[in-house]
């Protein structure tokens, strides 16, 4: 990659990174804290693949303790939910467990999102 593919790049995610952080919805959400994306993106694959469901005690488990620990990890998980963001459903097993994917509208912005990621990724 060319010095000017790297500048360009750079300043196209600091350029992003600044707009995206005062916007009101699931994109500024994310970009509150690295612990905030790291669960929106791990929300995110469980909304795309039905496969990969995520609960509290998954992402607690999986998400380095140096990025957040669990009190941290459910107060974001709820601000998600009170915000309108995320949803929150019981799983049909074992009733204790609740899993978490992207409300309709998040995950059309974050599929959108991902559009305009790889647009700016090729100068």
């Amino acid at each position: 990659m060319s010095d000017n593919e790297i500048e360009y790049k750079t300043e196209k995610y600091l350029e992003e990174f600044y707009d995206l952080s005062d916007t009101a919805d699931i994109k500024g959400f994310y970009y509150e804290t690295r612990l905030h994306s790291v669960i929106v993106l791990e929300i995110s694959l469980a909304s795309f693949n039905k496969n990969h469901p995520v609960s509290f005690e998954y992402l607690c488990e999986t998400i380095p303790k140096k990025l957040g620990k669990r009190t941290t990890i459910q107060t974001i998980l709820n601000e998600g939910l009170r915000k309108g963001y995320f949803l929150k459903t019981l799983n049909e097993k074992d009733k204790r467990i609740k899993f978490y994917t992207l409300e309709k509208n998040s995950l059309e912005i974050i599929n959108q999102w991902w559009i305009a990621r790889k647009n700016f990724s090729n100068p």
